[in-house]
């Protein structure tokens, strides 16, 4: 019996494989494998002494691995439609690394957000996300709840 693998899904199931590999094992070059060479990073996520592109995004994960090294990313819904795909995410690791400029606290951490990618060729070519900073910030011990 032949299957036939609809483009939309394997383009999701490398987005979902990509960036749990980055995120969970701190493998960074599995994002090269969905995320184009020039890609533009528009996310909320990035400040201004990263980069808005591929470098830039993978500083930030790194950044999340170190701060939390036992980081768990996983992604709870995912939609394509056309040249866009969006998905909610969660994050929750502990805080026992230096993390957003911070010492470690030593708090748990679970957050949510949602990401929009649009796509040329299979590949992200712009990215956008939606992390909740607030309960971040709140978990963190940085504001109060």
């Amino acid at each position: 019996m032949n299957m036939v693998i609809n483009a939309s899904e394997e383009i999701k199931t490398n987005i979902l494989n990509s960036f749990t590999d980055a995120f969970n094992n701190g493998n960074l070059s599995a994002l090269d494998t969905i995320c184009a060479p020039d890609l533009i990073d528009h996310s909320t996520a990035a400040t201004p002494i990263q980069s808005y592109n591929l470098e830039g995004f993978k500083g930030r994960v790194n950044g999340h691995r170190v701060g939390m090294p036992d980081l768990r990313f996983s992604i709870t819904n995912m939609v394509i439609e056309g040249d866009l795909i969006s998905f909610q995410w969660e994050m929750k690791g502990t805080n026992s690394g230096p993390y957003l400029g911070r010492p470690a606290t030593g708090n748990p951490i679970w957050i949510v957000g949602m990401n929009m990618e649009r796509l040329e060729n299979g590949k992200i070519v712009e990215h956008w996300s939606y992390p909740d900073k607030l309960s971040l910030m709140e978990q963190l011990g940085v504001m109060p709840a």
